[in-house]
């Protein structure tokens, strides 16, 4: 099964301060690109969690971007805005047998 995530739900992460809850324009499932590199302010890449994404600017210590506060609590070395995604948990069915119960 191919993960998915929850991107209406993401949150975006700037160096400093409270987190903002970000959705895609137009109700759309999920960020363009565009969308995606405006706001983390260069071009993107992502680090893949047990509960979801962390969307990154792949260039953010080059451009001599602040360190992300979030991000270094969590033991990344990670500079400039990124964007936590929740990835989408799926149960699976329970069986019952409903002769035992």
């Amino acid at each position: 099964m191919s993960e998915q995530y929850n991107w209406p739900s993401s949150m975006l992460y700037h160096p400093t301060g409270d987190p903002i809850n970000i959705k895609p324009i137009d109700n759309n499932e999920s960020f363009g690109t565009d969308e995606l590199e405006t706001f983390i302010g260069g071009p993107i890449d992502h680090i893949k969690l047990d509960n979801g994404m962390l969307v990154i600017n792949e260039q953010g210590k080059e451009m001599n971007l602040p360190l992300n506060d979030m991000a270094s609590k969590n033991g990344y070395s990670l500079y400039g805005n990124l964007i936590f995604v929740p990835k989408i948990i799926q149960a699976e069915p329970v069986k019952f047998d409903i002769k035992n119960l």
